[in-house]
């Protein structure tokens, strides 16, 4: 037998596996572990689906019952707390936000999850270098120069609003659940609790570093329960 590659085992070593196996032979035997009352419960297969079907059949009942109440459930405030009183209108009815007789156009549009890779890729704002989905229409002059803005809808101004990236924003809230801001002005002819009529001018289209490469132009953004709406779906069609 090839003794380089089966080595005898040392005398040493055989000696001792044989103590360890003496010491074996001698212990006592481990404390059996008692499972408590609780762990021998839920160690039966039966207890997970017996609770989860009293569990569904508890929520089952509660909404029958609230069913029957007519309850309702509550819905999310949008924030909005100087909605002008009075009777609720079925609709609002938009107009475009300029003056009379001001050409313009939209100079870039609404990002759509629904829209073609390349529709999205054109409405997308590119910021502090970062790419952002724009949630409204940029609206500009056709000869770039400032222009009226008007109010789109009937509304209260809920604030009026300088700011460092967007510019100085109006904000108006209608009767039906509609908030509507005025965005890069470059000032502003309401102030905050002031009700407006469509049509009534809100100031003057301006620039903003957020959409510095827009030049002179009015950001229009629509909102419903916090959510933006594509304008194209409230304005006339051009």
């Amino acid at each position: 037998m090839d003794e380089n590659k089966h080595p005898q085992q040392p005398q040493a070593s055989k000696e001792i596996q044989a103590s360890k196996e003496n010491q074996k032979g001698n212990q006592t035997p481990a404390k059996q572990v008692v499972p408590t009352a609780n762990r021998k419960i839920f160690a039966k297969r039966w207890v997970y689906p017996a609770i989860y079907l009293g569990a569904a059949a508890l929520i089952i009942g509660l909404m029958y019952i609230k069913s029957q109440s007519g309850g309702s459930t509550p819905t999310t405030s949008t924030g909005v707390d100087n909605v002008p009183s009075g009777n609720t209108a079925v609709s609002s009815e938009f107009q475009w936000p300029v003056a009379d007789a001001t050409q313009t156009k939209v100079s870039l549009g609404f990002f759509s999850d629904k829209a073609s890779a390349k529709e999205q890729a054109a409405s997308l704002v590119f910021y502090d270098n970062t790419y952002y989905p724009h949630t409204g229409y940029d609206i500009q002059a056709s000869n770039q120069q400032p222009f009226t803005v008007v109010s789109a809808v009937d509304g209260k101004v809920t604030s009026v609003t300088p700011n460092p990236v967007y510019g100085l924003t109006v904000e108006v809230a209608t009767n039906d659940g509609y908030v509507v801001h005025y965005e890069s002005l470059n000032d502003a002819k309401v102030k905050a609790g002031d009700k407006v009529t469509q049509g009534q001018a809100i100031g003057t289209s301006g620039t903003c570093a957020f959409e510095k490469s827009q030049g002179n132009h009015l950001y229009f953004e629509v909102l419903k329960n916090g959510n933006p709406v594509d304008p194209g779906t409230l304005l006339p069609k051009a």
